[in-house]
């Protein structure tokens, strides 16, 4: 069974690492290029140097978790003093979720509190852009043995059969996952 790998492609590889492995209080790994493993559940982060630019929304980003309306403030104010800012994707004004960039630009939201993610670590889901959420949820499924916990038109799932760590999310857009993250089953 392969496992899920997100990898982002940054102009500065190590920065970029070392500020998600603080931010989510997980470990760097150099030895093998910049990865920051999870200590409990979650998903791998890869970082790549590359000299493309980002210049729009990412296909792919991070939901991250929180246990409580007070806890997702907590985690919006320590990610804003780390240097992520609010970011603008066209959210409506009245979304329970905070939308925030990292210091590179990649978006990410802090999510309110879900029981559906309970078990899933600090990353609740790995978010993809596709135009067809059903097919590339049943092709992650197949490649890494991930199970389908929900399949809508404009919404697909998958959960690592364990129940432990963040769910990959499908949903519709036109757009698809292009941008500087990437999901890779390895």
């Amino acid at each position: 069974m392969a496992s899920i790998v997100v990898e982002f492609s940054t102009r500065e590889p190590e920065r970029l690492a070392r500020w998600w492995a603080e931010v989510l209080g997980w470990q760097l790994d150099t030895h093998a290029g910049f990865v920051v493993r999870p200590t409990g559940a979650g998903v791998l982060l890869r970082f790549v140097a590359t000299t493309r630019a980002k210049t729009a929304k990412n296909g792919v980003h991070l939901d991250l978790r929180s246990e409580s309306h007070d806890d997702q403030n907590k985690i919006v104010e320590r990610l804003f003093n780390a240097g992520a800012r609010f970011a603008d994707i066209d959210q409506s004004s009245d979304v329970p979720w905070v939308v925030m960039a990292d210091v590179e630009g990649n978006e990410l939201c802090v999510l309110e509190p879900r029981t559906v993610y309970a078990d899933t670590g600090p990353v609740a889901a790995v978010v993809i852009d596709t135009p067809d959420p059903r097919s590339h949820a049943r092709t992650l499924a197949a490649a890494t043995g991930m199970e389908l916990a929900g399949d809508r038109s404009e919404f697909a799932s998958l959960r690592p059969p364990s129940g432990e760590g963040p769910y990959v999310e499908f949903l519709e857009s036109t757009s698809g996952p292009e941008g500087m993250l990437r999901v890779l089953a390895e």
